[in-house]
């Protein structure tokens, strides 16, 4: 509510975990073969059972390292729009282990703004990619941050 921070994550130093340690529903990538990779726990609860949070934008590489020696075999990247370089940088790093989808969410929503079912039809439209698909589209939100995909 109003201008603060959505959650309040305890300090590291405090609890003797920090957020960068965690992945919200790690379970999942043990569990099934696809799943999704979202920002909040949040968005995990409007996505359901296949999807795991990351408390954030970017990865730890203790996240990486997780994903990475899990046996999941495809993940649906949905990083919020304004995280789209993070999850480009993000499934280049996964893309060469993992099949991986990206999803480029329209006008700034996400995942709870659409909610599940808009979410699941969206992906559709999207295909699982390659590291030189992936590198291109990179390229290109480099130089144009506002272009439609």
């Amino acid at each position: 509510m109003g201008g603060g921070a959505k959650f309040n994550n305890p300090k590291e130093e405090d609890i003797g975990i920090g957020k960068n340690q965690v992945i919200y529903n790690q379970d999942a990538l043990f569990t099934y073969n696809t799943v999704w990779l979202l920002e909040s726990a949040t968005n995990c609860l409007t996505m359901g059972d296949k999807a795991i949070g990351l408390g954030g934008k970017t990865l730890s590489e203790t996240q990486m390292s997780t994903i990475l020696r899990s046996p999941v075999k495809r993940l649906i990247i949905g990083l919020d729009r304004d995280a789209l370089l993070w999850a480009i940088k993000l499934a280049l790093k996964v893309v060469k282990q993992k099949k991986v989808k990206l999803i480029i969410f329209p006008d700034k929503r996400d995942v709870n703004d659409l909610g599940r079912k808009e979410t699941l039809e969206l992906a559709k439209s999207f295909e699982f990619t390659s590291y030189t698909k992936l590198l291109n589209l990179k390229h290109r939100y480099e130089k144009d941050p506002e272009f439609t995909y």
